[in-house]
């Protein structure tokens, strides 16, 4: 363990193992898809679809980089651009096949991190921390 970490308050220690498990799940996944990409990718797999604005909000970048990300996976074909039926101004974004299967992999790596981290500190620990992060003291 790096020894800088023993020092560090619960927002630091938690930003650093964040940002490891994040880099983790990207290495694993063979994709190449940046953190906001995929972080686009997963909120679209939890709504179905949403609109830039809503992705804008949901993420909190601007609209402009909301729309510059989605441009880029539009390109990439993991998501792709949905008429609302009586609605001819607001176009949504929703996941392709290709963006189903790359959430699909990244679920697979989460699950195998997760795994791994319950060998190294025991699965009790693991639900312990699960519930504890779920609780609502935000």
């Amino acid at each position: 363990m790096k020894e800088y970490i023993r020092g560090l308050n619960l927002i630091d220690l938690v930003s650093e193992k964040h940002k490891v498990l994040r880099e983790k799940v990207s290495a694993g996944s063979g994709d190449p898809l940046n953190h906001t990409e995929t972080h686009i990718l997963a909120k679209l797999e939890l709504h179905g679809r949403l609109s830039i604005s809503d992705i804008s909000r949901r993420i909190s970048i601007s609209r402009q980089g909301a729309q510059k990300v989605v441009n880029s996976l539009l390109e990439q074909g993991y998501v792709e651009t949905v008429q609302v039926e009586g609605n001819s101004r607001d176009k949504y974004i929703s996941l392709t096949a290709g963006g189903l299967e790359v959430c699909r992999r990244m679920l697979e790596i989460k699950q195998k991190i997760e795994q791994e981290i319950a060998a190294k500190i025991g699965a009790e620990q693991v639900k312990l921390l699960k519930q504890l992060l779920a609780e609502d003291w935000l």
